[in-house]
């Protein structure tokens, strides 16, 4: 019998190209006669574009053309956006009259290569006007109110009542592969390859501004580098790449350079958040009631518009928590900075931040354990289905199980002890506990509910057999790292039936399949890119097994298949051979594509416990111990799943310690290379141990829960509250600063 694929730890497919130099990123492909592009961007953070003289840069030798946005004249992107009290800039692809932020493209040089245009664009005489005024009369992009259960009479009755104001800088997600894109003209249209996680909105977006039919333009991924998030997003960049390719019927690369990266691509988080909290005597949490603001930038990305820190985090604040009441005002502000857009865990990450410094702040005011006051919050197993005040409708779980798991895995009942010793040592030790719960593989009706009617919610897989019982698989969800070349394999062997071997998972391609989706991020690869595949790969399944079954004149059920052949179970030379039935019946009819709208989202969760040691004198902190007890549901592949979480951790912990995206009061960006933003190596991250619990969905296909962001959203926190056990004090800010922690521990060392 064919052996389950779901589930087996197999060897990820992509390493063996990667790890030996043969994969094809954007910049390995090559395009016969091709130009390169280099953007010429704005120095200023708001001014009126009082002169933009090209001409000295179109006289330079190898320079084909050098354009500003009258030159383009193309539309801008706009994101669209539904919510009530929001507001979506139109985005221009080269800034028209007014630059909002350093670093948006100004002009365009294009040439025979990147040495030729970049000093080319040293000859553009660019005179700028500061201005003083708001970007947009002084217009908030969003502006969300939301009032439920009975606040003030929460607050009136509390025995403990908390107040802080929690900050968190902006991060840059640097992919270790910048944006990219490459565009050829077609007898048609267009054809672009990108460094992009939704190939498919790409799609939509230079059809509408370039004015095509959507059958007119291709979008297809290479090997994608990295993308976090911040690849979720079409760009003004992308846009003009393609433009330029048609109008010149050349072929044009353009390659982002580390700069470019940190001060153009999205950013994300940025937030203030003042929160109020009221708990009764036994520390069970009774209201919030939130203020929270988002510096939102000059734009919204598209497709996602300028409510996407805002809508994700307010949505989370309650956690995995019981609450009563809850009021919130939201509000994404326009500010002459780099547009925010997604980063991985996008606002789960603050609100799991806040809501478990929040519960570490009651725990110490009313003098409750942290583990206890956390088990007498927890939404209970027997609770589920359970919505929040949010409108969040949490599927399954047991959170109280992933509290102990992680409790016991990281000694927390020795702790208190191990603490003082090292006090008395003179050494500062501190624990943290976060716990949290996250949606994933969110649907059409979710996007709906936010107002961002440009992004589809569902996903789609097509799947073509051929002669020899191979299975090739496209989907509307690329890979960019995260192991799904893998994974979706083994789901098409089970879902068809076949061995994992037999499966060919190719580059997201949207000529392939009539297929439409939107994309990887939002941890929805497993449940709706996988609930497609699953889809297609049972009615492939039920196609060849009846075609068989009339051949054979045998009953389907009993069918199976075992390579090229499909034989009666038991009788293997009672068959007929996979070419044989393709022949009947026409190549077409196994070729099937699917959609796939998750009925309801998914909810993994997990908590994160941590030992750190703190240097009084440097603010220097080293993580001891670090143990996770998560729940994804059923896993796909057990090691993937151990990959993403120490991935997505890394990243979490680099957030809390590391990372942040400065301005000056002039908006210029001071962390611009990794000179100054800095990312960790893997000398400065732990050993993780990882405990699992598995809890299917009782509503997406198979049970399955996405896993590709929680580690971000736990370690945060989890590493914050160790800090502030070390130190004694408070830290209500990330990233938490050397300067700032070393201010906090002469609190507690005199």
């Amino acid at each position: 019998m064919r052996p389950r694929a779901l589930g087996r730890p197999l060897p990820r497919r992509e390493d063996v190209p990667l790890l030996t130099g043969r994969g094809e990123f954007l910049d390995d492909l090559r395009a016969a006669d091709a130009l390169e592009a280099a953007f010429l961007r704005s120095p200023a953070a708001h001014a009126r574009i009082a002169a933009l003289d090209l001409g000295g840069a179109r006289a330079c030798a190898g320079v084909e053309a050098v354009l500003g946005a009258a030159d383009l004249a193309l539309p801008p992107l706009v994101s669209p956006c539904e919510t009530p009290n929001a507001y979506s800039p139109p985005r221009p692809l080269l800034a028209e009259g007014v630059v909002r932020f350093v670093g948006e493209p100004v002009a365009v040089a294009v040439g025979s290569s990147r040495y030729a245009v970049e000093d080319a664009l040293e000859l553009v005489e660019l005179d700028l006007e500061p201005l003083e005024s708001p970007l947009y009369d002084g217009r908030l992009l969003h502006d969300g109110r939301l009032d439920a259960g009975d606040v003030d009479g929460a607050f009136a009755a509390a025995a403990v009542v908390v107040e802080r104001t929690f900050t968190h800088e902006r991060v840059n997600a640097a992919p270790i592969e910048p944006r990219a894109a490459l565009a050829r003209p077609t007898e048609r249209g267009v054809q672009v390859w990108s460094s992009t996680q939704a190939p498919h909105k790409l799609r939509i977006a230079l059809a509408d501004v370039l004015r095509l039919e959507l059958d007119e333009v291709q979008v297809a991924c290479p090997d994608v580098g990295g993308g976090f998030g911040q690849k979720a997003h079409s760009y003004p960049e992308e846009l003009v790449v393609a433009a330029l390719a048609v109008r010149l019927g050349r072929a044009v690369k353009w390659v982002e350079d580390r700069v470019e990266n940190l001060i153009g691509a999205s950013h994300a988080r940025g937030q203030a958040l003042r929160v109020r909290a009221a708990a009764d005597g036994r520390g069970r949490l009774l209201a919030f009631d939130v203020d929270q603001t988002v510096d939102q930038g000059a734009y919204g990305s598209y497709p996602h518009g300028p409510t996407l820190e805002a809508h994700t985090t307010s949505g989370l604040i309650p956690g995995p928590y019981r609450l009563g009441s809850y009021r919130l005002r939201n509000r994404a502000e326009a500010s002459p900075r780099t547009p925010q857009g997604a980063y991985r865990g996008v606002g789960f990450v603050v609100a799991a931040w806040v809501h478990e410094r929040v519960i570490d702040l009651v725990a110490r005011e009313l003098g409750l354990d942290r583990a206890e006051i956390r088990r007498r919050n927890l939404i209970g197993r027997d609770e589920f289905p359970y919505e929040t005040l949010t409108r969040q409708r949490y599927d399954s779980g047991d959170y109280a199980r992933a509290l102990d798991l992680a409790l016991d895995a990281i000694g927390y009942e020795g702790f208190a002890d191990e603490q003082r010793q090292a006090r008395a040592a003179g050494r500062l030790l501190g624990l943290g506990i976060s716990c949290y719960v996250e949606p994933t593989g969110l649907n059409s009706a979710v996007f709906k509910g936010r107002g961002m009617v440009g992004i589809e919610g569902f996903d789609s897989a097509h799947l073509s057999l051929a002669a020899d019982g191979t299975v090739s698989v496209w989907t509307t969800t690329p890979a960019i790292g995260q192991g799904s070349t893998t994974t979706f394999a083994q789901i098409v062997a089970d879902a068809v039936g076949i061995d994992v071997e037999a499966v060919r998972v190719e580059r997201s391609d949207t000529a392939v399949g009539d297929l439409a989706g939107t994309g990887t991020f939002a941890s929805r690869s497993a449940v709706a890119g996988g609930g497609a595949a699953i889809a297609a790969g049972g009615e492939l399944r039920r196609r060849l097994l009846e075609d068989a079954a009339d051949a054979l004149e045998a009953a389907v059920d009993d069918l199976e298949i075992a390579g090229s052949r499909v034989h009666v179970a038991g009788s293997p030379a009672a068959g007929v051979e996979v070419a044989d039935l393709i022949a009947r019946s026409g190549g077409d009819r196994y070729r099937v594509t699917a959609q796939w709208d998750p009925p309801s989202v998914a909810y993994p969760y997990a908590t994160h416990a941590c030992v750190v040691e703190v240097d009084p004198a440097t603010g220097g902190v080293e993580i001891l111990r670090y143990a996770i007890a998560e729940d994804c549901g059923p896993p796909i592949n057990p090691t993937v799943v151990d990959g993403q979480i120490h991935g997505a951790t890394a990243q979490g912990i680099a957030e809390a310690l590391y990372e942040r995206m400065a301005y000056d009061e002039e908006g210029q960006v001071q962390t611009a290379s990794f000179m100054d933003y800095l990312v960790p190596t893997a000398a400065e991250l732990p050993a993780l141990e990882v405990t699992h619990l598995e809890t299917p969905s009782p509503t997406s296909a198979w049970g399955l829960k996405g896993v590709g962001e929680g580690g971000t959203v736990g370690a945060p926190a989890c590493v914050a509250n160790a800090v502030c056990d070390a130190v004694g004090a408070e830290l209500n800010m990330l990233p938490l600063a050397p300067e700032a922690i070393v201010a906090a521990a002469r609190t507690t060392t005199g």
